[in-house]
């Protein structure tokens, strides 16, 4: 995964360059709902907005009725491809007993399959039986399983240009898989709880996934998942002991307006719940907010099994950036990566990032399995979005997809 910080919003330069982002005409947006179901479900620009509301259950209902058919598609095609049958319903069995896992979560992927089943089952035909939640919630937990790629640059202050007021941004690959299946079933999720101890939540990911892999919340606190190449993964033992599978804890620290109890709905909240939490893997999150009273907006949490170390912008970069990779570079010593030293040799040869040359860094450093590119801009809470469509290049050129925080969280009732 590439987790590249940066922005992109409209300007005059970004109209007029090469490859400007596209802002969203509402004349093209087809929209899906269902009697009596608390979500919709639209596209926009060849983009796929879940929108969902209410309780847990609601929430999840929605997601499962809306979306069933992509759910089985995503399951028979791509997930059980990579994690068999068989290993799903061991480790399905093993997480139901040992995962921490919030009990609003575990709620919603439940329901998920009851919104299925509503909407015509939730049989699927390479498991021969219907899905369950504990199969729902393994699947999320797919990072914990398999390996992935990622990188990242956060940017902000006196690095960014000057029409951009010092606002952090942050832009990001997500380099997973060229399975057609997976890519054409892409999703922006975008949860509304009724519960006024949580806030909406904009997540982009796959049909039935409501882990974090790029999401940002209400108070535009972002977290970026990469996997980690470090040596500390826990054992089996340490996993039967108990764990919280790293994207579904973000789902939920996320979600969640206080965790630290300090009364600010802040970055501190995501480290405090990471830092709390027992891991098995090795895995990497690029957290970035708005600025607070000339605090640093970002850092890097590397997470182990031994616990986790806390990275924040070094000599090499300056004071005003921060990159990472799949490679742990404070827990441990930092190891040699390509994708590292090029963000790195831009990012010093550039003084000052627009919108345009931070995309273009980010384009640049995909991997071939790049599933989408995200920029976040947590001021103005906006996320522009590339979403790779089954045979398009990696490389490819089209511009993202803005959406602002307005237009993708609609007040609810």
């Amino acid at each position: 995964m590439l987790a590249v910080a940066c922005t992109r919003s409209p300007s005059p330069t970004a109209t007029q360059g090469a490859a400007p982002e596209r802002a969203l005409d509402r004349s093209a947006v087809v929209t899906r709902t269902a009697e009596g179901v608390h979500g919709s479900l639209t596209v926009e620009h060849g983009q796929t907005i879940l929108r969902v509301w209410g309780t847990p259950f609601e929430m999840g209902f929605a997601h499962g009725a809306l979306l069933r058919d992509a759910i089985v598609d995503v399951v028979e095609n791509y997930a059980l491809q990579v994690v068999p049958p068989a290993t799903l319903a061991t480790t399905g069995a093993v997480l139901a007993k040992v995962g921490d896992i919030s009990p609003a979560l575990r709620e919603e992927a439940a329901a998920i399959v009851e919104g299925m089943k509503s909407a015509g089952g939730a049989h699927v035909p390479a498991l021969d039986r219907e899905l369950t939640a504990n199969d729902l919630l393994t699947l999320n937990a797919m990072t914990d399983l398999v390996a992935i790629g990622c990188s990242s640059l956060s940017t902000w202050g006196d690095g960014v240009a000057t029409d951009l007021a010092g606002a952090p941004m942050v832009v990001r690959n997500l380099d997973w898989s060229t399975d057609e299946d997976l890519l054409e079933h892409q999703i922006i999720l975008v949860t509304m709880p009724s519960d006024p101890t949580r806030q909406p939540l904009v997540s982009v990911g796959f049909a039935g996934y409501i882990a974090c892999l790029s999401c940002m919340n209400e108070a535009g606190v972002t977290a970026l998942f990469n996997m980690g190449y470090g040596d500390g993964v826990g054992s089996i033992a340490t996993a039967a002991a108990g764990f919280a599978p790293a994207n579904l804890l973000l789902r939920d620290a996320l979600e969640r307006r206080d965790v630290d109890g300090d009364g600010a709905s802040r970055a501190d909240d995501i480290a405090s719940a990471v830092t709390a939490a027992r891991h098995v893997g090795s895995y990497i999150v690029h957290l970035v907010e708005p600025t607070h009273q000339g605090s640093v907006p970002a850092r890097v949490l590397e997470v182990e099994s031994d616990g986790v170390a806390i990275r924040r912008p070094a000599r090499d970069l300056g004071d005003e950036r921060l990159a990472a990779t799949n490679h742990l570079r404070s827990k441990t010593a930092p190891t040699q990566c390509s994708r590292y030293e090029r963000i790195h040799a831009t990012a010093r040869r550039t003084e000052r990032f627009d919108r345009d040359t931070l995309w273009d860094l980010g384009r640049s450093v995909r991997l071939p399995e790049v599933v989408h590119t995200v920029l976040v801009e947590p001021t103005p809470r906006a996320l522009s979005i590339w979403m790779r469509k089954p045979g398009e290049a990696a490389a490819s050129t089209a511009a993202p997809i803005r959406h602002e925080w307005s237009t993708l969280v609609e007040p609810r009732e």
